[in-house]
């Protein structure tokens, strides 16, 4: 390949120096070696800092049913602004790469029930449906995992659903 499509830059919290290595990637891009630039684990002064360095196509961080319920206003924001939001964790929550906890909320399993779906299923066709702009990323070496993911695609929530799930997603920031 003569360049790459997208390379997205990870934040680590001990990192102070995001601007300049974000800097160093806007470089090659203006190089030709990368079409797009994207940034993940990032808080919206992060994103702020690097679209004033190079355009933004997407932001991949952390965020699911009661994970970064705080982050909700960034997530919007990024639609707003064209940048896609890719979530990480959307089905494991706070489970992250143990994958999803043995204990679901009765919410998420009642909503499961009630579309014959798994709550995996519900979880990560509620963050898709969060907007036309997040692109979750649900990670998985099952192919019969695979193949559920793909289906979430088409579970389309109820607004009922959608507020009972709503409930379970603020209760995380209480």
């Amino acid at each position: 390949r003569d360049h790459l499509d997208v390379v997205n830059l990870r934040v680590l919290p001990d990192h102070p120096d995001f601007a300049e290595r974000f800097a160093a990637l806007a470089e090659l891009r203006r190089a030709g070696l990368i079409r797009h630039l994207g940034v993940s684990n990032v808080t919206p002064e992060q994103l702020a800092e690097a679209r004033a360095i190079a355009p933004v196509v997407c932001v991949q961080n952390m965020y699911g049913i009661g994970v970064r319920p705080e982050y909700d206003d960034f997530v919007r924001h990024c639609g707003e602004q064209g940048i896609a939001f890719v979530p990480f964790y959307a089905i494991a929550a706070a489970g992250r790469e143990g994958g999803a906890g043995a204990s679901e909320s009765e919410e998420v399993l009642a909503v499961a029930r009630a579309h014959g779906a798994s709550p995996a299923q519900v979880r990560l066709a509620w963050t898709l449906q969060r907007g036309p702009h997040v692109l979750a990323i649900p990670g998985t070496g099952n192919p019969d995992h695979l193949l559920d993911n793909v289906a979430a695609g088409a579970l389309h929530l109820t607004d009922d659903d959608l507020a009972l799930l709503e409930g379970v997603h603020r209760a995380a920031a209480q």
